[in-house]
């Protein structure tokens, strides 16, 4: 990780946008987070731009799926153990970029580099990516017993090692276009974590984001976030080794004031949290950035009353919609995007 990682309310956004276009996707983004752009997947274009299948290029041929279709499966007609010896041969021989997106299924990918490396070398320094996370991608994808992958811990193991790569070889991409890196891991299926409705354990968790963020490190220098759009352990994440945790904060930031030491271990190591300050599944159309940032500041001062640094806070900050927003219409996102940048501004402006 960098050393001073310091965003100060910096504005990014998470994932999915609901463009059929990449180009003006990644040019709605650009025009707008000037300090921290991310690679837009596009769902509406594509079912295999949704989370599952858009890395069963990166996990070859432990999971494969089907053209046109959302749908994955393991070991793709192989069996088992030959499954893993050739992925596991795949990823300590392969090149690292052949665990970066596939265009065919990350239309924005390709469209994005060649944008940042048109730019001048001063503008967007620091670039954002993602991965669909460990336990998600598990839980998505049955094995040859009908059961998720996620019950198979050699199986599981290697798929988090294989998005490991996969977050590496964006970093490593992106680092070299002269910019910094960061990677979110997204983890949808902890929300709730703990509940009859997520039944994994601890220690599995914390086991795949482990193997997941070692192997994306051996491969890059570069920020790892968890992103979780759901209420969950939040401790789990922090203890995960995660650099940042991103959370819908609008809708859960009453959660995370319960996990005061962990936000306070997570600031005190150089990390940072990115407050999903903008509503997305919640988003009606009448928020103003004054009222979101108002919301965000009421929050800040509950971790202040909590013993925790208003100037570390305010260093180690990002701002963030709540989730994606593939399945919204496009005027929506693109003003969800609008109010964060606006958020990230009044943030910088008042909170100091």
């Amino acid at each position: 990780m960098p050393e001073n990682f310091a965003p100060y309310f910096t504005a990014t956004g998470i994932g999915t946008l609901p463009h059929p276009d990449p180009a003006q996707a990644v040019a709605d983004v650009l025009g707008r987070l000037e300090q921290m752009p991310y690679w837009p997947q596009l769902p509406q274009r594509n079912p295999c731009e949704d989370m599952a299948p858009q890395y069963v290029s990166a996990l070859a041929p432990l999971v494969s799926g089907q053209a046109g279709s959302r749908q994955v499966r393991a070991f793709g007609g192989l069996a088992r153990e030959e499954a893993l010896a050739a992925f596991y041969e795949r990823l300590m021989s392969d090149p690292l970029e052949s665990f970066a997106p596939d265009p065919a299924c990350a239309a924005g990918w390709p469209v994005f580099l060649e944008a940042i490396g048109a730019a001048r070398g001063d503008q967007y320094p620091w670039l954002k990516g993602h991965v669909t996370g460990p336990v998600t991608m598990c839980l998505a994808v049955p094995g040859d017993d009908g059961k998720s992958l996620l019950y198979d811990d050699e199986a599981a193991e290697a798929v988090a090692r294989g998005l490991g790569a996969a977050a590496g070889a964006q970093a490593a991409e992106l680092a070299s276009l002269g910019r910094k890196a960061m990677i979110f891991i997204d983890e949808p299926a902890l929300s709730g974590f703990g509940s009859a409705f997520t039944p994994v354990s601890r220690e599995t968790v914390l086991g795949l984001l482990g193997a997941c963020m070692e192997e994306a490190r051996t491969r890059c220098d570069v920020v790892l976030g968890v992103h979780c759009c759901g209420n969950t352990d939040w401790s789990l994440l922090v203890d995960s080794g995660a650099d940042v945790i991103n959370l819908d904060s609008e809708g859960y930031g009453d959660h995370l004031l319960l996990y005061p030491e962990s936000v306070d271990t997570l600031l005190a190591r150089g990390g940072a949290v990115a407050w999903g300050a903008v509503p997305t599944l919640e988003y009606k159309g009448s928020e103003t950035a004054e009222g979101l940032w108002d919301g965000l500041r009421a929050l800040l001062k509950g971790f202040e009353e909590k013993g925790l640094a208003k100037e570390r806070l305010a260093s180690q900050s990002l701002v963030s919609p709540a989730c994606g927003m593939g399945s919204m219409k496009m005027e929506q996102s693109l003003a969800i995007l609008d109010l964060t940048v606006g958020v990230g501004r009044l943030a910088r402006e008042q909170y100091l």
